[in-house]
């Protein structure tokens, strides 16, 4: 075996799960994420070269522009994720289904760089990196990410009419957002 293909062959290793669990959050079908993950790597074996391998950012980057359109027809998960966060679930599985689909109803440039950081384990450089900013702007697009996350799964606010209230102790547990269930 050549010199450039064991080379490869480490980068595949070491990277491919990790590009491989990216596209997957980015497509509805497990599948189509697979093929796109490989399409990702056959790029970058047309271009490797052993003496400057590849990083995870330009990797990510490359399965980021591969996905394109599919990137942004999520609209079916979204329907499932919200009728399964309607379903009555443990606590426990209620606050990832709430998180979820706190994360659906992010813009797409939100979204993402929350799951680069948080999910790929990014840093601001490597995020810039992948998503083609400056470090300044992806330290501030994260920033503005958080912000409409966390004003995503802040409670409800309480209605107006007295007739509606509910105490908050005659409230089922868990209902009451990710905030109240962490402190459950």
């Amino acid at each position: 075996m050549d010199d450039r293909r064991a080379a490869f062959e480490a980068l595949f290793t070491e990277h491919h799960a990790a590009v491989l669990r990216y596209v997957e959050r980015r497509v509805d079908d497990r599948e189509r994420a697979r093929e796109l993950t490989m399409d990702c790597f056959e790029i970058a074996w047309r271009r490797f070269d052993p003496t400057a391998p590849y990083r995870r950012p330009w990797l990510l980057q490359t399965a980021r522009n591969l996905v394109g359109d599919t990137y942004r027809r999520r609209d079916t998960e979204r329907t499932g994720l919200a009728a399964l966060a309607a379903i009555p679930r443990s606590d426990e599985s209620f606050a990832h289904v709430e998180l979820r689909v706190a994360m659906t109803a992010l813009k797409d440039d939100d979204r993402e760089v929350l799951e680069l950081f948080y999910w790929d384990g990014l840093s601001a450089d490597e995020i810039a990196e992948a998503i083609g900013c400056r470090t300044a702007a992806a330290w501030k697009r994260l920033s503005r990410a958080r912000a409409a996350l966390r004003a995503l799964l802040e409670e409800p606010a309480e209605p107006t009419g007295s007739q509606d209230r509910v105490p908050p102790e005659a409230r089922p547990a868990g209902h009451g957002g990710v905030v109240s269930y962490a402190l459950d």
